[in-house]
């Protein structure tokens, strides 16, 4: 677009490189809704962050020979009232996005809170769920290798769920209660083990006790919170949770000594490499090979012609 000095212009934009200045504004690339790379000057005192979607009124000017953009208005876009739709657009528009329809994510693992029927495992897990539920639908399952785009937890959560009704329904023995509410939390601190939703860093406390321990004292702190402390149910969900990367050196603790621990770390370990197996497949043409997949060994897979897509 060409912008004409004094015009006016409105738009979405997210920060790609923040540039200090001695002047009394600053300058700030931003990429724009449709692709463009901008520049926007902003006061100042305005603190902008990096890889954040901001709202911007502004005029263009002049600056030494070019056209800058100067900010009249800058909001974050959390800041703003908008719809769980257009939330979701921009967020789609911006950043790598899990390939779901998140509505209906939402509503196949809300499906399977409300199939939970124990009184003590269905309190627990909703009041955890209802506490971090923003965070839960926006995060990623990972800084990389498996899920790390934004609501690829929750992605990674409803696949799990998908694949256990399979399990539930050929071993009988298993707890649906326990396998349920064991997907739905064995991730969930996450949301704490990460600094943002776009997932590029660890927090201090992500870093030096991770989502494992993390998630536990989540489960404790709930079961004390209602009441449950000293139940099974709440030793149970405990045990799912630091055993469900099976190996110390993977950070588990504990490995699992219930079938429903057990099965949970099988379904995280199918989805978290089957769905990168599926990505990576996706990249290339029949008859190729994959790059290395670290999750895979390194290994490379073949794409053969009955290969679906």
């Amino acid at each position: 677009m060409n912008y004409e000095i004094g015009q006016k212009y409105d738009f979405y934009g997210k920060i790609e490189n923040i540039n200090p200045s001695t002047y009394d504004t600053y300058a700030c690339n931003v990429t724009s809704e449709a692709g463009e790379s901008l520049i926007v000057r902003v006061d100042k005192e305005i603190n902008l962050s990096l890889n954040k979607i901001y709202y911007f009124k502004t005029e263009a000017i002049a600056f030494k020979e070019k056209i800058h953009l100067l900010a009249k208005l800058v909001v974050i876009i959390g800041e703003m009232k908008l719809d769980d739709d257009e939330k979701e657009r921009l967020m789609r528009v911006f950043y790598h996005y899990a390939p779901i329809d998140l509505a209906e994510v939402r509503k196949g693992i809300e499906a399977k809170l409300q199939a939970i029927e124990n009184p003590v495992i269905a309190e627990i897990t909703k009041y955890i769920l209802d506490k971090y539920q923003d965070d839960f639908y926006l995060f990623p399952a990972a800084t990389k290798y498996h899920h790390a785009y934004i609501s690829g937890l929750a992605y990674h959560t409803n696949s799990m769920l998908k694949l256990a009704d399979g399990f539930l329904a050929v071993y009988p023995f298993l707890s649906a209660d326990l396998v349920y509410a064991g997907v739905i939390l064995h991730d969930v601190a996450k949301i704490l083990e990460f600094d943002t939703f776009e997932g590029s860093e660890y927090t201090i406390k992500g870093r030096l006790l991770g989502h494992i321990t993390m998630g536990a004292n989540i489960i404790d702190q709930a079961a004390i919170a209602l009441g449950h402390a000293d139940t099974e149910e709440a030793m149970l969900l405990q045990h799912i949770m630091i055993s469900h990367h099976y190996y110390g050196n993977f950070g588990s603790p504990k490995r699992p000594n219930i079938a429903e621990a057990l099965i949970i770390h099988f379904l995280d370990n199918i989805d978290s490499k089957v769905c990168v197996l599926g990505e990576e497949l996706a990249l290339i043409e029949t008859g190729d090979l994959t790059s290395p997949i670290g999750v895979l060994d390194r290994e490379r897979y073949y794409k053969h012609k009955l290969a679906k897509h």
